[in-house]
């Protein structure tokens, strides 16, 4: 586990994780306005099917950003949110797409280069959104899901408590399973955030223990996000920024868990074994690629011209010699006599 430990601090240093988290908190900064404005203008359409569809967005737009979105001072307000989503239209929608974007393109690049994937052969520019629209798509679709089923197992088992009249004896036990399905739901969204940005040559168990990782990392980061508000909101350029300035740091401590997580999912033992294996088979590839583009025809001419130059070296070199020698000799004599 130490070993484990070290390596992983190793690695987010040597790929410079803190500039790839300072990058994400970058975009994701400009997308969170466009991207729930899109998400409230969805939501709206799938309400007329599904009724509780939009509480389970306001629920996991909190599992997310707890006590940053609501009706109070140095909040979020949701109304603001859902009248501009209201507002969008179908023109407004493309520009709303492209500037909501820009936070999963961010974080595609990051994970590469977290786990340290070559460079893919780039689409074009629509093949390219709509290829971040679709995991967007899948990604918020499984957080949705993911709370909604939290919130019914959360429910019924506080239904089931209370029916055998132990809701308050056991309530330390309703607590433990609020915080494990928590802890499965946020591990989900990881996993989701590794597979479809990054798609990492690792096995899966590797990248469910970062996914494990960070699902820890970012329900610590929960239960300390009231302390992060009100130490926030102490600082005199909380006065100038607002919520902004809360928004940003939050941002960047979520980028932060992401890139620790890839990191440990990439440095663990069965991926390291993998990576080596891959890392050989691609050597090998290579090796029998320089053999099979060999031509001995060409290879012969061009080694009997090396070999014809190295003689024509030697020659001049002799010459030269020789030439010196004589050289030399003419010089004595003349100062013998």
């Amino acid at each position: 586990m130490f070993d484990h430990l070290m390596r992983m601090v190793e690695h987010y240093g040597r790929v410079k994780g803190n500039l790839q988290a300072g990058a994400v908190t970058y975009f994701g900064f400009l997308s969170f306005f466009p991207i729930l404005a899109l998400a409230f203008f969805v939501i709206g359409y799938v309400s007329s099917v599904y009724q509780g569809a939009e509480e389970n967005l306001i629920d996991a737009i909190n599992s997310v950003l707890p006590g940053m979105v609501g009706e109070g001072e140095g909040q979020i307000s949701l109304e603001s949110i859902q009248e501009s989503a209201s507002a969008v239209g179908l023109i407004g929608l493309v520009g709303v797409l492209y500037a909501g974007l820009g936070w999963l393109s961010g974080m595609r690049q990051a994970l590469m280069v977290m786990f340290e994937r070559p460079e893919r052969v780039k689409p074009n520019f629509v093949v390219g959104k709509l290829r971040d629209l679709a995991s967007l798509t899948t990604i918020g679709v499984v957080l949705v899901i993911s709370v909604g089923v939290s919130s019914v197992i959360s429910g019924f088992s506080r239904q089931v408590l209370e029916l055998v009249g132990l809701g308050e004896e056991l309530s330390p036990l309703l607590t433990l399973i609020t915080v494990v399905v928590g802890l499965a739901t946020n591990m989900l969204l990881f996993y989701a955030l590794f597979r479809l940005l990054a798609d990492p040559q690792i096995p899966k168990t590797s990248m469910w223990s970062g996914a494990l990782l960070g699902a820890l990392g970012f329900e610590v980061l929960k239960r300390l996000s009231a302390l992060l508000m009100e130490s926030t909101k102490s600082q005199p350029a909380f006065q100038a920024f607002g919520i902004a300035l809360i928004l940003v740091v939050w941002i960047n401590y979520f980028s932060r868990v992401v890139m620790f997580a890839a990191a440990w999912a990439h440095t663990s033992r069965r991926a390291r074994k993998v990576l080596a294996r891959l890392a050989k088979q691609r050597a090998a590839r290579e090796r029998a690629t320089m053999v099979g583009s060999f031509e001995p025809g060409k290879a012969t001419v061009k080694m009997v011209g090396d070999d014809a130059e190295k003689k024509r070296s030697t020659r001049a070199f002799a010459a030269g010699g020789a030439s010196m020698l004589a050289v030399v000799a003419v010089v004595r004599r003349v100062f013998d006599r």
